[in-house]
């Protein structure tokens, strides 16, 4: 039976999906590069995480049995082969990039594009969550630990940008620069305000807000690869920080790379690599548990 004590609103869960395995995307992959002299870019496909497509499915799976109160599970994908349909659990709805990216930006092959458009995918809650494909609800999980009193629930993470100059650093940088453009602010941008790599709940109509207000430099970066020019997901959560205001959350979040001990005793368990075989096997043999 559904939980519906979440204050009597939906709550969807928003998914993006990547199987490099899959031959068309690799084919969709392989033939932009080579047509726009990006041949640099073509490196080895394979992928990086066990068991490849099945990660999906625990994912799902897991969503379901410790997130029971959920309305609908949105997964985002660029073409019809990534999965197999009879494996999708019934609440699950596919949606393709072209159903809520704007064509002048197809095909992408970068997730900062397609997160910049979630506020368009066609019939999402007003309320909703969203989640990388590395990221497992392994513990149980209330409506709560995402939403309270019309705010959202972030654990926040501050770091200096002198000591991380990736790409990543550089959009979350962007961020607040143009936070500050846009309202007066006097944050530091070398001061990296961001949530820490978990589930991020998010409130449609103020990503459409905050997108609207900014669509000048939005648009002007999008790229079909990733740029440090820019922004990323996180600036709709920083929207809500400086615009609604956001709570804290204590969810209890744990981030692996498989490089060393771990156990999946955690609410949310990011997994980001797959380093040490010994460490693998352990995870297959927990996660086979867990889904059970």
């Amino acid at each position: 039976m559904k939980d519906t004590t979440h204050n009597n609103f939906p709550i969807d869960l928003v998914v993006a999906y990547v199987n490099n395995q899959d031959p068309i995307w690799r084919n969709n992959y392989i033939n932009y590069c080579k047509t726009h002299n990006l041949n640099n870019l073509i490196v080895n496909l394979a992928g990086s995480r066990y068991g490849g497509i099945e990660f999906l499915y625990d994912q799902l799976k897991l969503a379901n049995k410790n997130m029971p109160w959920l309305n609908k599970i949105y997964l985002l994908l660029s073409n019809k082969e990534q999965v197999i349909p009879s494996l999708l659990p019934p609440n699950v709805k596919i949606i393709y990039h072209h159903n809520f990216i704007y064509n002048q930006y197809l095909p992408t092959f970068n997730s900062c594009t397609i997160e910049m458009f979630l506020w368009n995918i066609p019939n999402l809650s007003e309320h909703f969550i969203y989640a990388n494909d590395d990221m497992l609800p392994t513990g149980k999980l209330k409506p709560s630990d995402f939403f309270s009193d019309g705010k959202i629930k972030i654990k926040w993470k501050n770091s200096e940008f002198s000591f991380n100059c990736s790409m990543f650093a550089y959009q979350c940088r962007n961020n607040i620069m143009y936070m500050n453009s846009k309202f007066g602010n006097k944050e530091n941008p070398d001061d990296l305000l961001r949530p820490v790599h978990s589930f991020t709940p998010m409130i449609k109509s103020h990503c459409k807000e905050i997108f609207n207000l900014l669509e000048y430099d939005i648009k002007k970066h999008i790229r079909v690869f990733r740029t440090t020019y820019q922004v990323n997901q996180y600036i709709y959560p920083l929207y809500e920080h400086y615009k609604y205001g956001t709570l804290d959350s204590d969810i209890d979040f744990f981030y692996t790379e498989l490089d060393s001990d771990f156990d999946l005793k955690h609410q949310i368990v990011c997994v980001n690599g797959e380093k040490k075989q010994e460490y693998i096997d352990k995870y297959v043999k927990e996660i086979r548990q867990l889904c059970e």
